[in-house]
């Protein structure tokens, strides 16, 4: 977070400098200073309150495509928003904060749901079934070594190979998917 933070901006006062993507189009720039127009004359028509405030979708151009998104940057002088602006790695905290939530839930649910007949074992049978579906299937041709062979060579004299790899996965596997 400290890193990729933007140090010459302020969350305090709002920004005046404009940004433009270089994905945008030269009429996409503008689009989100033209409000839809009052007309106070006809008062009598009532229009929803946000036809007044409305912003122009954003027209992008990708690989010789256009894509129409939402104009978002009515909101750029808000606080969350110069906030977010400021420190992005907090959007990419919350992605992990909802893939942390749904892994926990799924597994709070398959051990309610697995419950009599005990969690360990359903995943026992379904180790023994992908093993199988590895040795006899269809698609065994992909793996011409057995699993089998790699669990005995690592069982019967090569113990210390597997401590090695185990401690590597350990120290390697968060910090890794985190970078």
């Amino acid at each position: 977070m400290w890193f990729t933070r933007r140090r010459d901006f302020s969350i305090i006062r709002p920004q005046s400098d404009r940004y433009t993507s270089y994905l945008d189009n030269p009429d996409s720039a503008r689009s989100s200073d033209e409000l839809l127009r009052h007309d106070s004359l006809n008062e009598d028509e009532k229009e929803p309150e946000y036809a007044a405030t409305a912003s122009f979708s954003k027209h992008r151009k990708i690989l010789g495509f256009t894509v129409v998104t939402p104009n978002s940057s009515q909101f750029k002088n808000n606080i969350h928003s110069r906030i977010l602006q400021r420190f992005p790695f907090l959007i990419e905290m919350f992605y992990w904060i909802i893939n942390y939530s749904f892994y926990r839930l799924t597994s709070v649910l398959s051990q309610r749901v697995f419950a009599e007949s005990g969690i360990w074992q359903v995943a026992e049978r379904h180790g023994v079934w992908v093993l199988q579906a590895e040795e006899f299937g269809w698609l065994s041709l992909l793996f011409p070594v057995r699993e089998k062979d790699v669990q005995s060579w690592f069982m019967n004299g090569h113990q210390d190979a597997l401590t090695v790899l185990n401690r590597v996965y350990a120290l390697i596997h968060i910090p890794g998917t985190v970078g």
